[in-house]
């Protein structure tokens, strides 16, 4: 059989879903979930007790400033000259084992219940002998999945600021790496893409 060109490329075998892109208005505080396909959805025994098998993971996210300039209509394509750089916290749930009646619970804890997982939606030090499908502050949820954080202060330093007519970007990419392995140490990169920043007129009022 012949053999195909190095140039003649018939199969991808890394891919990903595509660029994603984030849209802020300046001064808002919100994280958002990412589903991590290549971490098991199941519990991690360590020392004896479960945890959060993404808990053994490392996470790096970053927003990289973008070359902005004033009254852009595209989006750019290069990073600016002495970018400003910001590392966002990445929340990994807490995993609580196994529902307890007696247990005392907080918002966004983790249980596992009727053999499948649930998160706390709201309450703090919460006890309720109700389980997790009965009780209705409970929603299901799966363990491969983490949480990045992006702050309310994120694009106020960057040279360009955002008007009313122009949003300016980022660039944003999260990195994850995979606990010690005596083989290999895997690294992915799952999600990469921009975050736009809008006008906001409150971000020129003192906050109340």
């Amino acid at each position: 059989m012949s053999r195909s060109s190095l140039l003649q490329i018939e199969e991808q075998l890394v891919d990903d879903s595509g660029s994603v892109l984030f849209s802020f208005v300046k001064g808002e505080q919100l994280e958002f979930p990412v589903l991590m396909n290549f971490i098991e959805n199941e519990p991690v025994i360590v020392n004896g007790a479960p945890v959060h098998p993404a808990s053994l993971y490392s996470f790096e996210a970053v927003v990289v400033e973008a070359l902005n300039v004033i009254d852009q209509t595209d989006k750019p394509t290069n990073i600016a000259v002495n970018p400003v750089i910001n590392r966002l916290v990445v929340r990994v749930p807490t995993y609580r084992g196994d529902w307890l009646a007696t247990g005392v619970y907080s918002k966004e804890n983790v249980v596992r219940h009727d053999n499948k997982y649930w998160k706390l939606l709201i309450g703090a030090n919460r006890i309720n002998p109700l389980p997790p499908g009965v009780d209705g502050t409970w929603v299901e949820t799966v363990l491969n999945k983490i949480f990045v954080q992006f702050p309310n202060s994120l694009g106020s330093t960057y040279l360009i600021k955002p008007q009313v007519n122009f949003p300016v970007y980022g660039f944003f990419e999260l990195r994850v790496t995979e606990p010690y392995d005596v083989i290999f140490v895997r690294t992915w990169k799952p999600v990469r893409g921009m975050v736009e920043i809008l006008f906001s007129p409150t971000d020129y009022v003192p906050d109340l």
